[in-house]
């Protein structure tokens, strides 16, 4: 089983963290007093992360020659509480001479299709994943 413990620190603000990981803090509060992201863009951000993960090790795996990895999140919201996301869209910005188009596209649909608990769990929750990509040179 995965671990957690989480403190309420002041208004809306708290500090979690994931068993021996390091603390992260949540800030529910309005969002020019902020000082972390509020829970749903920590969930936006896991699913980044899920992904972002996902496709440097399957490029790597297949020893495309990428350099770097970037990624845009942008999530739209149901209007009406609960206000649970209804589409994500991830664009990968990929570096590197020589990468191919296709390597790019595997693994983005790998991950969202087979590796990414994250993304996988919000599909499954209704949220649809938009995901686009470019290639890059270093820089």
């Amino acid at each position: 089983p995965m671990k957690a413990h989480l403190v309420h620190t002041e208004e809306m603000r708290f500090r979690a963290q994931a068993e021996d990981g390091p603390p992260i803090l949540f800030d529910a509060g309005e969002r020019s007093t902020r000082k972390g992201p509020s829970p749903m863009q920590g969930a936006l951000l896991a699913a980044m992360g899920c992904t972002a993960s996902d496709v440097v090790w399957i490029l790597r795996k297949e020893r495309v020659p990428f350099t770097s990895l970037e990624i845009e999140g942008d999530a739209q919201r149901a209007t009406t509480d609960p206000k649970v996301f209804t589409e994500i869209h991830l664009h990968c910005r990929v570096y590197g001479d020589g990468v191919k188009e296709s390597d790019v596209k595997r693994a983005i649909d790998l991950s969202l299709e087979k590796h990414c608990s994250v993304g996988i769990m919000l599909q499954r929750g209704g949220v649809r994943f938009v995901n686009t990509y470019e290639i890059l040179p270093p820089g």
